[in-house]
């Protein structure tokens, strides 16, 4: 794929392995980047890699573990290694953890400092200078409607995206008169497997977002004209009132059914 407006560019989509991460590496794939996709899960990954692909476009994986010591400086290296240099990045890598703060266990509580706000501010530290100096980048975090206000329930997951959008803001008022533009895209309720299903909220699928339509408000972001500036706080959120972010996390935060962690603690994408 040689055609579109991110044609020569290289993309890093962390934790791009499902859900919004993987959809967002193929809407940037069909926009003409060249998309590293990096995450955990091997088979996962090679599932989101054969979908570019099947566009036309060229995928690199990368099995990497954001929570690690040196999970975010490995993957740098690797596909700086294999594609050059990178002029993307998108963060969708996140560990989550509701219940009330009191409740939360400093364990889940350090997991989530770690994934959601010290790994993309060690990517940033690790990308950012050269894409000064080339002057053009990207930076785009998948932020929550949970990180807007505060929302009962949700604990250090709101506590961290938060944080996560100042960083963006930041990176957007530190990098943009030198070529270097930021966003937090903050999606209200998603339809994801780890998300609160909708259906046992009472809600439609139909009437929450879908994975696709954050990815596609991403590539549309990062493929607006140099003068024009975006956000650098994007709410996406339904339009339906009873599919609202704020009511169904703190209702889901605090529904009896809720596990006591989610999938090993983790959400990729």
């Amino acid at each position: 794929m040689t055609a579109g407006p991110l044609a020569g560019r290289t993309a890093l989509v962390a934790g791009g392995s499902s859900g919004i991460g993987a959809a967002t590496a193929v809407a940037l794939a069909r926009e003409g980047a060249t998309v590293a996709i990096a995450a955990r899960r091997a088979a996962e990954l090679g599932e989101v890699a054969d979908a570019v692909r099947d566009q036309g476009g060229r995928a690199l994986t990368v099995q990497a573990d954001f929570a690690a010591a040196d999970g975010v400086t490995s993957c740098v290296e690797t596909v700086r290694d294999r594609l050059g240099h990178i002029d993307l990045l998108v963060y969708s890598a996140a560990a989550v953890r509701l219940g009330p703060v009191h409740e939360t266990a400093p364990r889940h509580w350090d997991l989530m400092l770690t994934l959601n706000l010290t790994a993309p501010f060690l990517l940033v530290r690790e990308l950012m200078p050269s894409m000064l100096d080339r002057g053009y980048g990207w930076v785009v975090a998948i932020g929550s409607a949970a990180g807007l206000q505060a929302v009962p329930g949700t604990g250090g997951y709101g506590v961290t995206k938060a944080a996560l959008h100042r960083l963006t803001e930041l990176v957007a008022e530190e990098g943009r008169d030198r070529g270097v533009r930021a966003a937090a895209v903050c999606p209200g309720w998603v339809h994801t497997r780890l998300a609160a299903d909708p259906a046992s909220q009472g809600v439609p699928e139909t009437d929450v977002l879908s994975a696709q339509d954050v990815a596609e408000t991403v590539a549309w972001v990062v493929t607006r004209p140099a003068r024009m500036a975006v956000g650098p706080l994007v709410p996406v959120a339904p339009v339906a009132s009873h599919a609202d972010a704020v009511g169904g996390l703190s209702r889901y935060a605090f529904s009896p059914a809720v596990p006591a962690a989610v999938p090993d603690g983790r959400r990729r994408g």
